[in-house]
């Protein structure tokens, strides 16, 4: 089937496609509430004919295109969750309302990332109405619980899909935005607590204590300095430190803090590990005169997962880097069949993190992003994704399906 056949063929389902992202951004789904998301689009699976639909334990949606057997699974894969709106007041559009203007649709989360879960649900779903050839399943899975940044809902899934399910996994595809370019990877993440440890007085006599916020004085400076010397990568760019909170108790009247704690957010390279990390933290204390263990603290937070469906579970905030390689023979096929639709994907990365992280770096299955939806537009007021990209992502998916999956 030429490009222009298809074309001509996949205009049947735009209003379709469209009308199932504005259904699911008028779906509120913060963190550990998606379950009437979930519900949504295994319905939308179910009305496209999918071979297979269901959930998994932690409420991950599952959709399976079944191959004619042989090739390679191509695993495609987005996440339900979004971020609170925040402050309505600052918003164009209302946020849940998935308003169409202007060759957009509008509201929370529409590019991260249900502007990218309609096309992949109906690119896969359009392989089996057109009966076009593959030889490998076409897996589209939609995660919970991405936002905090531990990778859970990502890790629940693989459990439940690559633990079970027969044959290769021959690449995973994201629908983090990327605004159709193909993104091949991202700086780790880790979300560290640093603490010290004072003596508490009464703040008419502060000489009588030891104040834990003077004694985080100098790490403050310290991690600081530490953020203008940090490693650059070529592709992945700079790594980077920030602070980004800092709170001291008892916190009360007329009393001198005993307690001083400082959250860094530490993005690194794939040279850089949880080790080096924390061993730079180290040094800056001991440089401080703190004495770690005793009048200091380094601790890796941890995030409490209550899902949608009652799974509980705590997990560290830590997440890899990875870079996938341009020159990977699944991302040469890639390209080249985005090409062959019209398009003109460049390579780049992202600057936040993505659950891709854990199937890349402990699966060791190439990872990419490919998408409609724009960095630009995430987690902001102007949340949006355009219509014409999803268009032409639609397209782009099904080429990559044709290509991969033979």
């Amino acid at each position: 089937m030429t490009r222009d056949e298809m074309n001509s063929e996949m205009e049947k389902y735009y209003e379709d496609m469209i009308g199932f992202a504005r259904r699911l951004i008028r779906l509120p789904s913060v963190t550990g509430q998606e379950g009437a998301v979930a519900d949504e689009i295994l319905s939308e699976m179910k009305k496209l004919d999918y071979d297979k639909a269901y959930r998994d334990e932690a409420g991950n949606v599952i959709g399976i295109i079944s191959g004619s057997g042989g090739g390679e699974h191509v695993f495609y894969n987005c996440h339900m969750d979004q971020v609170d709106p925040g402050n309505l007041d600052a918003w164009e559009y209302p946020p849940f309302e998935g308003i169409l203007s202007d060759g957009w649709i509008h509201g929370r989360g529409a590019s991260d990332t249900k502007g990218a879960i309609a096309p992949q649900v109906y690119s896969a779903a359009y392989m089996k109405k057109a009966q076009i050839p593959h030889r490998g399943d076409i897996i589209v899975t939609a995660v919970v619980e991405e936002e905090p940044g531990d990778m859970w809902g990502m890790r629940k899934l693989i459990d439940s899909v690559i633990g079970d399910y027969p044959g290769k996994i021959g690449i995973l595809i994201l629908g983090e935005a990327t605004g159709l370019n193909v993104y091949l990877g991202h700086r780790g993440k880790v979300e560290i607590d640093v603490r010290t440890k004072g003596k508490v007085a009464h703040s008419s006599a502060p000489w009588r204590g030891e104040n834990a916020v003077y004694k985080m004085r100098p790490v403050i400076e310290a991690v600081e300095n530490l953020g203008n010397t940090l490693p650059e990568h070529p592709f992945l760019r700079r790594s980077s430190i920030a602070i980004t909170n800092i709170t001291c108790s008892p916190g009360w009247l007329s009393t001198v803090p005993d307690i001083c704690t400082i959250r860094l957010d530490r993005r690194f390279l794939p040279t850089e590990n949880r080790s080096s990390i924390l061993a730079e933290l180290e040094g800056i204390l001991q440089d401080a005169g703190i004495q770690s263990g005793k009048d200091g603290f380094i601790e890796i937070q941890k995030y409490d997962h209550t899902g949608y469906t009652g799974l509980k579970e705590s997990m560290e905030l830590y997440k890899p880097a990875f870079l996938t390689p341009e020159n990977d023979g699944h991302v040469l096929q890639v390209v080249e069949a985005l090409r062959e639709a019209g398009q003109k994907p460049a390579f780049n990365c992202w600057d936040f993190g993505t659950d891709g992280a854990w199937v890349a770096t402990e699966l060791g299955i190439p990872t990419i992003g490919y998408s409609p939806c724009e960095e630009e537009y995430a987690h902001t007021p102007r949340d949006r994704v355009s219509i014409d990209l999803m268009k032409k992502s639609f397209l782009g998916y099904a080429a990559i399906n044709s290509a991969l999956a033979k």
